[in-house]
């Protein structure tokens, strides 16, 4: 068994989501002013790359859209499809980013490519909308994926606070986006195709995220990562440490970013060896994260594999 073969079609279906997101809804989230220079750029072209998200490249594209339309048949009965959903928005903040995103038929383009690539046994919705809090989450009752136009916008507030243009800071927001979406979507997975996770849940779908995201070594898909560990960072800074932090599901932000640093690391060592350097990563920790990844990859490619159309 080839790892990724079949996952690769998943990543596909981001992409195009997102290269919609990124070419027809660019600023629409600039509700404010960055006063600041961009006083993060970094010599090394490496760096910009794993950690400033780019628009998909052309071929990028071209992958996404032959993945749209194609049909297959998996291991598994195919009898539920991912549903979009949009609703109304209360808040008139994102009103004209909720239009553009039924105009463009965003959510469309997104369930039909994950119809393309995985077989369900009952439904999944899908909706981004506005919640009144910052947040995201999978619902097993409803089996719906909610992602919160609040918790975009928290993004593209937090990389302006780093110093961002408003142009990076739109990269790093739909980077930081699509990370959390593929990670709702492993909340899903596990719940509707009854899928085993022995630890943590939230840590099992950071990795199931991040190994989407770094399995074609594209580019959109490793800044989409990047930009995941830099939002961690960003969100730890702000997390107070309590009872309630350590009993938390999921892993205190410092660690989740850690975790992510180290999967990148361990997909590709010489690429991300600046993270040491950068303290992106410890170098007690690095060693390790080779083997991390293989093990954290191959199960989920097992995992999944009986339910990705062939």
């Amino acid at each position: 068994m080839k790892t990724g073969k079949h996952l690769s079609n998943i990543s596909a279906g981001i992409f195009a989501l997102f290269l919609l997101l990124t070419v027809g809804l660019a600023c629409s989230f600039n509700t404010g002013t960055s006063t600041s220079e961009d006083t993060d750029k970094k010599s090394d072209t490496t760096k910009k790359s794993a950690l400033s998200n780019k628009k998909p490249s052309g071929a990028m594209k071209k992958k996404a859209d032959t993945t749209k339309n194609k049909s297959g048949t998996s291991e598994k009965e195919d009898e539920g499809d991912f549903v979009p959903v949009y609703s109304e928005v209360e808040n008139e903040t994102f009103a004209e980013f909720n239009k553009k995103m039924k105009d463009q038929k965003v959510l469309e383009e997104i369930t039909d490519s994950l119809n393309a690539a995985l077989s369900l046994p009952s439904d999944i919705k899908v909706t981004f909308k506005d919640c009144g809090q910052v947040n995201a989450w999978y619902q097993p009752g409803e089996q719906k994926i909610t992602m919160c136009y609040e918790f975009m916008d928290m993004f593209y507030q937090q990389a302006l606070k780093m110093g961002r243009s408003e142009e990076e800071a739109n990269d790093m927001m739909f980077g930081a986006t699509t990370f959390f979406f593929l990670h709702e979507l492993g909340h899903g997975l596990i719940d509707v195709l009854k899928l085993p996770a022995t630890g943590r849940e939230e840590d099992s779908v950071d990795q199931l995220s991040a190994y989407i995201l770094m399995d074609e070594e594209d580019e959109f898909g490793e800044s989409a990562a990047g930009s995941g560990v830099l939002i961690f960072h960003a969100m730890a800074e702000d997390q107070e440490m309590s009872a309630n932090a350590f009993a938390d599901e999921h892993s205190l932000n410092s660690q989740r970013a850690y975790n992510l640093a180290c999967w990148m690391y361990g997909k590709n060592q010489e690429k991300y060896s600046f993270f040491v350097q950068d303290g992106l990563l410890t170098e007690a920790r690095a060693p390790r994260c080779p083997t991390e990844y293989q093990k954290m990859s191959s199960a989920w490619q097992q995992l999944v594999d009986p339910w990705l159309k062939k």
